[in-house]
């Protein structure tokens, strides 16, 4: 199954689209949804899959289907490999940790559709990211995306004003679409109470050309910083803080700021501000069988209040580890005992 979910990770891809990518709530519990080289913190698999549907009841309004996916990959003996997870298959399992002071290699990708109005957008994305142990509790790691959107224009849900517009004709001609590369790029640094990271998706900054004819405007690059710290209050509840900013350009700055409250590390609940007028709520929960659950719903705050209804978002994921061979272990004990019986 292992090597399913690895052949998957190659098939994956990513999306970018227009002037503005799309926002996500769960980018502070999942970075690698804005950064190539968040991924592999932990020592599992991840394989998330996410829709998000903004301005909820308005004809048109922006969806997003993505699924991400990214593992630690060994190479040689000296790199890190998948370690155990629920190997007792509890259905209700406490997150992963962190894992530091190995060299990890890892390899992910995202797949991404946009949507707006008239407008979609899908492309495919593949990333590698190195990790270095900078001390025993603390890794530092560098990761690079790169792939192939396209940008699209469905003819038949746009509603013109005067039926006959020779101009739009002439524009769209026969086709009315966009491929091109695409990049990304980012760095991390973490231990297992912290995160923090820097990123930029739309490197390449790229023209947004239909049929020969130059738009004017581009695939503008954004740029993300991320991070988190764990408080450990007690045994059962625990608190994380966490902060997600965001800049494109000709935009401002926002930011989401937040905590995640976890309740043994299996369920949890966020709560965070985005300062461009919104508040957003999130919780999930671990299910049987490594999977775990998130939902979060965006209420738009301020002036946007009267004007845009609200958004929601949801995660299904799946976490995989080695699985512990407890037979073995008991054999190889009893092994060691009886030779150590028959030395004496």
């Amino acid at each position: 199954m292992k090597r399913i979910f690895l052949l998957l990770t190659l098939l994956l891809s990513t999306v970018t689209f227009g002037q503005q990518l799309s926002q996500y709530g769960n980018a502070s519990f999942n970075p690698f949804l804005i950064n190539p080289a968040a991924g592999g913190m932990t020592s599992v698999m991840q394989y998330e899959l996410t829709y998000r549907s903004q301005w909820t009841g308005y004809n048109g309004g922006p969806r997003t289907a993505l699924f991400s996916g990214n593992s630690l990959m060994k190479f040689g003996g000296k790199s890190a490999g998948l370690g155990e997870y629920n190997y007792e298959d509890k259905a209700f399992f406490g997150l992963p940790d962190r894992t530091t002071g190995e060299v990890k290699h890892i390899l992910g990708g995202i797949m991404y559709n946009d949507a707006i109005g008239p407008f979609s957008s899908t492309a495919i994305s593949l990333s590698y990211a190195v990790h270095l142990p900078l001390t025993d509790g603390i890794n530092i790691g560098a990761g690079i995306g790169l792939g192939y959107s396209n940008l699209k224009l469905d003819e038949s849900r746009v509603q013109l004003y005067d039926e006959i517009d020779n101009a739009y004709s002439q524009f769209l001609g026969a086709t009315s679409n966009y491929s091109g590369p695409d990049a990304s790029a980012g760095i991390v640094a973490y231990g297992t109470t912290f995160s923090f990271g820097l990123s930029t998706k739309q490197l390449l900054n790229n023209k947004v050309v239909f049929n020969d004819t130059e738009t004017g405007s581009t695939l503008a690059r954004h740029y993300f910083v991320h991070g988190t710290y764990r408080f450990l209050s007690e045994e059962t509840i625990s608190v994380e803080p966490n902060v997600v900013g965001k800049l494109s350009q000709n935009s401002p700055m926002s930011f989401d700021v937040g905590a995640r409250i976890y309740y043994k590390n299996s369920s949890w609940i966020n709560l965070q501000y985005r300062t461009s007028n919104s508040f957003v709520v999130r919780v999930g929960t671990t299910l049987v069988k490594n999977l775990y659950f998130n939902y979060g719903y965006e209420m738009p705050t301020g002036k946007l209040a009267g004007a845009a209804s609200g958004s929601h978002e949801i995660q299904l994921g799946i976490l995989i580890g080695n699985n512990r061979n407890l037979n073995k272990e008991i054999n190889d004990s009893n092994k060691q005992s009886t030779e150590e019986g028959t030395t004496e």
